[in-house]
Formats: C-alpha cells, sequence, structure tokens
C-alpha cells in the first residue's frame, strides 16, 4: 500500500466515492479511508478477496498449529 496513493479521508471518499471506486478497480491497489486521521476501512477490489482470504486463513492456521 502507497501511503501518498492508496489514503484518502472519509469526506473525499464521500464526495467522490465513484471516481476512487473506479480507480481501486482500475488499479487492483486496496485503499485507505480514514477519519479524523485515523484509519476506518480498507476498501480492496473484489478480484483480489479469495486471494486475501486464502492468505489470512493460512496465517490463522499457523497461528493455531
Amino acid at each position: 500500500m502507497d501511503l501518498q496513493n492508496d489514503v484518502c479521508t472519509l469526506h473525499d471518499f464521500a464526495k467522490h466515492s465513484t471516481d476512487v471506486i473506479h480507480d481501486i478497480q482500475c488499479n487492483q491497489r486496496p485503499v485507505m479511508v480514514t477519519e479524523k486521521g485515523k484509519p476506518t476501512v480498507v476498501i480492496i477490489p473484489a478480484e483480489l478477496m479469495p486471494d486475501k482470504l486464502k492468505a489470512l486463513e493460512a496465517v490463522c492456521e499457523l497461528v493455531t498449529s
């Protein structure tokens, strides 16, 4: 995640959500939305979700083994 390009405020997201979502889909990169300077949510392209879930499951399996 590139903190210069992959972070936007909740205010900016609310005003430009269509553009932000378009950028997420085109760039295939997640965007972190902040509120009052603190991370609130991360939005990722739906196509990346299965791989992210597999990675998370693998980490959880390592931790619980």
